[in-house]
């Protein structure tokens, strides 16, 4: 279930527009409302929000998603369902490489 965060959005807006961009500390804002429209996935205004928090102090070193405000990166956290399909293509080709060994073996004791 996908939750909508345009509540949360319209509530750091306003803060935005009440403190100014002058403002100390100014760039969490816009730092936690490019995550918020990150979950909304409102890509391009997350990554125009992010910018702007870098420009305003944001240390990309120590805050996480920066990578997704990289025009040079294309990497996106995986989703559950792609985790879940990796961890079973992962199983099976284990499951595969048991049944080939087994297989070995018994051919091996075949022949004895």
């Amino acid at each position: 279930m996908s939750k909508n965060y345009t509540e949360e959005i319209n509530a750091i807006t306003l803060k935005i527009q009440q403190k100014g961009d002058s403002s100390p500390q100014i760039w969490e804002l816009y730092y936690q409302r490019g995550y918020l429209y990150f979950l909304n996935n409102d890509d391009d205004n997350a990554k125009a929000d992010y910018k702007k928090a870098e420009t305003l102090g944001l240390d990309v070193t120590q805050l996480p998603y920066y990578t997704f405000s990289n025009s040079n990166s294309k990497r996106r956290e995986f989703l559950l369902p792609e985790k879940i399909l990796v961890f079973l293509i992962l199983i099976m080709v284990f499951a595969a490489i048991c049944l080939q060994v087994i297989s070995f073996l018994y051919n091996i004791k075949a022949h004895i």
